[in-house]
């Protein structure tokens, strides 16, 4: 071979392996630049997974003040008995507990369920039915026993006590005096 061949041969090789070397590179960034961004994806991943893990621990403000306010409610509600008082309303409730009354009708609706009248009602059947089984109270009239417990009237008193309890007052005196 010539020497220009032998040359040219040379430069072919060089060619070849600069274009390899350009292509090695090439794909090397564009390796590492995908690699840099799974890795930081993975990251925000893992960042975003650790916030929203704090968050759902972290409970909200409003519940733990709810549910606070609910064991305030009962505890009054047991030691003092406001829902015996005729003309007992959200307001005075409230004022009494030292909240607002839309706080308070609103922490009854989420958390128990009912609202203010339900409540006040199922209170006052509860100590219907406890004094309507009372050995003691038996000389006491239904009538007496249901003005005593709160209601103002009959109707309501009768209607209220069924639904609860399935039998209408005289009936469950009747079953639990004998």
């Amino acid at each position: 071979m010539t020497e220009v061949a032998l040359a040219n041969k040379h430069i072919l090789a060089l060619i070849i392996s600069g274009v390899l070397a350009a292509i090695a590179v090439a794909f090397l960034l564009v390796r590492n630049r995908n690699l840099s961004r799974a890795l930081q994806n993975t990251r925000s991943a893992i960042q975003m997974n650790s916030v929203a893990h704090l968050i759902q621990e972290v409970p909200n403000p409003s519940d733990v003040q709810q549910k606070e306010l609910v064991e305030k409610l009962v505890v009054f509600m047991e030691q003092n008995k406001p829902y015996l008082e005729s003309h007992i309303t959200v307001e005075r409730l409230a004022n009494k507990l030292n909240v607002s009354p839309k706080l308070l009708s609103s922490t009854i609706n989420s958390q128990l369920h009912v609202n203010f009248f339900e409540l006040i009602g199922n209170y006052r059947v509860a100590e219907a039915k406890k004094r309507l089984a009372d050995e003691e109270l038996r000389q006491k009239s239904i009538s007496e026993i249901m003005k005593s417990c709160g209601f103002n009237s009959k109707s309501v008193f009768n209607q209220a006590f069924k639904k609860s309890v399935g039998v209408t007052p005289s009936h469950y005196r009747q079953q639990h005096l004998h």
